[in-house]
């Protein structure tokens, strides 16, 4: 429900004595209404990426993308050919993980360590 007052001070005066008391059963919650026109305002952006759901736009000035581009054609300039590809000369020598595995299954079981210890577990010793 809504009241109007004509006063502030009168509202503000009935909005203490009222809220929190019994009506029936339950407690009242009484407050301020909103205006409509608040709804209609524009809401001001959050500046904390989480809170706003999305990645923070990265604006950068004209003269620092014009500075790391060239910082980056320097640098393509100054690489030799074939500079771009280097493939891992350690893991070039080695067969294939996968291949290792398949050599250790058809091997037969190390049987020096006994597995089964205990053959039953529920019966203690006497």
């Amino acid at each position: 429900a809504f009241v109007s007052y004509k006063l502030r001070q009168d509202a503000i005066k009935a909005m203490n004595s009222l809220n929190g008391q019994l009506l029936g059963t339950k407690k009242i919650c009484v407050k301020f209404a909103k205006n409509t026109e608040d709804h209609d305002k524009p809401k001001p952006e959050l500046g904390i990426p989480a809170l706003a759901g999305a990645k923070p736009e990265l604006k950068l000035s004209k003269k620092t993308a014009i500075q790391s581009i060239e910082a980056k054609l320097k640098m393509m300039e100054n690489m030799k050919a074939g500079d771009d590809f280097v493939v891992n000369k350690l893991a070039a020598n080695e067969p294939p993980i996968i291949t290792q595995y398949q050599i250790n299954k058809h091997q037969p079981p190390n049987k020096t360590i006994n597995t089964f210890r205990r053959r039953h577990p529920y019966h203690k010793k006497r």
